[in-house]
């Protein structure tokens, strides 16, 4: 049931379908959210109490309703609600994407490279290097937060513990709230291991000695943070060129290299598809 779950949440994702009602349950859960802080700064209510009210209590509710049920109709009643809590999470997606912003943002540059000339051409390699790094950054947190993190605490709990996942990075993404640096600790927490399993899958996908030998000494470091983490796995998993030549833009050369780090993405995941997969055939 999760795999078919997964699949058609993927292609619903992957279709751009049903984003528009997606966007529309996204921002009523967000004036949920913002609710709870907005009252809990106002009565000085304690931060785990916004957590619990603004977090657990939608969850709670869940896993009560679901056990209402039983037998063949609790697995068919699990397998809707998660089409339905799996699938608003994947698709309530920031607009435009981390990929079509940047390239949007490229296109509209002026280029050192512009100007013609080998010493141009070398500025603007050294500019387009800075400029990656972040893109990658960017494209990667992006990934992390509305795919695979999610798909995670689904197939390990169910619909509740994707539900508690998405809830408690609304809050992180709050503001003016004392509940709000609290819960990007403890969002640290649940992404901790999905980082680490993730960057496992990028060596899988990618250049797999050159990444372990990078992750072998941070694998079991708390204290360092899930994005960058996955950003430094990702570069050592994925070279990427970004050469210049006098006929070349350095928009075009950028977006290309994105589009190399995404294809890397997107192989992580297929990996996970087909484990998940195999898991399902062995189970039965």
């Amino acid at each position: 049931m999760n795999l078919l779950v997964v699949v058609i949440t993927l292609v619903l994702r992957h279709r751009g379908l049903l984003n528009e009602p997606a966007a529309t349950v996204g921002h009523l859960v967000r004036r949920w959210r913002d609710m709870w802080l907005q009252r809990g700064a106002r009565e000085g209510w304690a931060p785990p109490l916004v957590l619990g009210l603004a977090v657990l209590l939608p969850a709670l509710l869940l896993a009560v309703f679901l056990n209402l049920f039983d037998g063949l109709w609790q697995r068919l009643i699990i397998g809707v609600v998660g089409v339905l809590v799996l699938g608003q999470i994947l698709l309530d997606q920031r607009q435009p994407g981390v990929v079509k912003r940047m390239q949007a943002e490229w296109m509209a540059r002026v280029w050192p490279g512009d100007s013609g000339g080998q010493p141009a051409l070398l500025a603007a390699e050294l500019v387009a290097d800075s400029e990656l790094a972040p893109a990658r950054r960017a494209l990667v947190e992006e990934h992390l937060r509305e795919l695979f993190a999610p798909l995670f605490w689904f197939l390990l709990l169910g619909p509740v513990g994707a539900l508690v996942y998405y809830l408690l990075r609304l809050v992180a993404e709050g503001e003016s709230s004392p509940a709000v640096p609290v819960a990007r600790q403890m969002l640290h927490y649940a992404e901790w291991l999905v980082a680490r399993l993730l960057a496992l899958g990028f060596a899988l996908a990618g250049d797999f000695m050159a990444t372990w030998q990078h992750l072998r000494d941070r694998l079991l470091d708390r204290q360092l943070d899930v994005v960058e983490l996955l950003d430094e796995s990702a570069e050592h998993a994925q070279t990427v060129s970004l050469t210049m030549t006098p006929d070349s833009s350095p928009a075009l050369v950028l977006t290309n290299a994105l589009a190399t780090i995404q294809a890397l993405l997107h192989r992580t995941l297929v990996l996970l598809i087909v484990l998940l997969a195999l898991h399902t055939l062995l189970w039965f």
